[in-house]
């Protein structure tokens, strides 16, 4: 397995291949608030109910911060203030999001920010030692005298740190140290860390990257991975065999070998499979083949969960097999959920003979990313339009494209490597060529 970042001016997209195949699809907006973002927020009401504070970031995002997140509750530990003694209304606080919020909910903050390295994560406000529960009890004691810390600091050893040496130790926390300075006087705040170095974080075992930025290579390789720069202009052709495998994720059928299908169907409360034999079963071999092909879809079904990010209630309705092939399935998905870092729950099969799981909320999925309302969202018009700029960049001096104006940043012009004339409508490149010959495109078409 490998990562596969590409950096827009306005994007990072991340996916994780094993043998030609997507596993994982990230991406993000530049300036979008996302899990690891670092923001300033100012206080707009207290609810001593849920023992909460409902703030208001500075781009008019609400967000949500509990009382046990708060500097004041970390200080006073194991003593908890009232919320009114934790934070004031109209004060200006910095949080980092820690959950993403899916509406109705918002945004979930903490005042306890961190910063992640290969061996520590740094709490600048934390003022506790913690160890990764896979570091045993004689080594937790050998790390706990190898780095000395304030009283206010907190610090968590990864279970790598069990492989780090003393000076290693020593540099990555005062690098992380740095890096909380660095924040508090940047008068822009911004991600905490670029999306592929959060991720390579959570899969340590992925050991390769292929990467634009040379920023990217260096931190990946503090991780120890092992880093391909590519010095070509325009895009990755990796990433573009990846921009159909994203196009077909989108798609509500999903084909099987053999003609089977499934059919997702997602919709605001959860998720529904259809698994379909695609074809007419004699009824000699019905059931083996059934077997067979519910067998190849929970495989499937575990691929698109994890690619799509679907998360929440799920209900599988497979063909109707054996009682045997039954309980085969729900292994595989068993076996299949293990592999992940998302909690999965596998609950089986009901008596109308759908099979049942959960699987834990990490952000949006990719569909809810895509498309709001029926509309085309940000993200998506952006996705579709700024990776294409980029390889028209390389032969092109100007190019016309087709997008919903008020979802394009005002920068986005200026960002581009080429010049970029905006039409109102549906995203899509419409022409490309010299800088004259993009004008009188535009008003053959007017």
């Amino acid at each position: 397995m490998r990562w596969i970042s590409e950096q827009t001016a306005s994007l990072e997209r991340l996916a994780l291949v094993e043998g030609g195949r997507l596993i994982e699809y990230h991406e993000r907006m530049r300036d979008e608030i996302r899990v690891g973002t670092f923001v300033y927020a100012k206080v707009d009401r207290l609810h001593p109910t849920l023992r909460a504070a409902f703030l208001i970031a500075t781009d008019g995002t609400p967000l949500y911060l509990p009382l046990n997140e708060t500097v004041e509750a970390l200080r006073r530990y194991p003593d908890v203030p009232t919320i009114g003694q934790a934070v004031q209304v109209g004060q200006t606080l910095l949080v980092q999001v820690v959950k993403e919020g899916v509406a109705p909910k918002q945004h979930k903050v903490t005042q306890n920010i961190t910063y992640g390295g290969r061996y520590l994560v740094y709490f600048p406000y934390g003022r506790r030692i913690r160890f990764s529960r896979k570091l045993d009890l004689v080594i937790q004691r050998q790390l706990a005298e190898q780095l000395t810390t304030t009283e206010e600091e907190g610090i968590l050893y990864r279970t790598e740190a069990a492989k780090a040496s003393i000076d290693e130790l020593k540099q990555e926390l005062q690098s992380l140290r740095t890096r909380h300075k660095e924040l508090l006087q940047a008068p822009r705040l911004e991600q905490d860390e670029a999306l592929i170095v959060q991720e390579a974080k959570r899969l340590p075992h992925v050991m390769e990257a292929l990467v634009m930025t040379r920023q990217e290579k260096e931190r990946l390789e503090l991780l120890g991975l092992s880093v391909e720069r590519s010095l070509r202009k325009g895009r990755l052709p990796e990433m573009e065999t990846i921009d159909g495998a994203i196009e077909k994720a989108m798609q509500r059928v999903v084909w099987l070998e053999g003609g089977a299908y499934l059919l997702i169907e997602e919709v605001e409360t959860m998720t529904v499979i259809d698994v379909n034999s695609g074809k007419t079963i004699s009824v000699k071999e019905q059931k083996r083949t059934f077997d067979q092909i519910n067998e190849a879809a929970a495989v499937e079904v575990m691929r698109q969960l994890r690619l799509r990010n679907i998360s929440g209630m799920i209900a599988i309705d497979f063909l109707r097999g054996s009682s045997k092939g039954q309980t085969r399935v729900t292994q595989l998905l068993k076996e299949r959920a293990a592999l992940e870092t998302k909690q999965i729950e596998v609950y089986g099969f009901t008596k109308m003979g759908l099979c049942e799981l959960t699987r834990q909320r990490h952000g949006k999925s990719l569909q809810e990313r895509s498309q709001e309302s029926g509309q085309w969202t940000r993200l998506s018009v952006y996705r579709l339009i700024e990776p294409k700029l980029l390889e028209i960049a390389t032969y092109a001096e100007a190019v016309v494209i087709r997008a919903p104006r008020h979802l394009l940043q005002d920068e986005f012009i200026s960002r581009q490597p080429l010049e970029v004339h905006v039409l109102e409508g549906d995203p899509a490149v419409l022409f490309t060529g010299s800088s004259q010959d993009c004008l009188d495109f535009i008003k053959r078409s007017e």
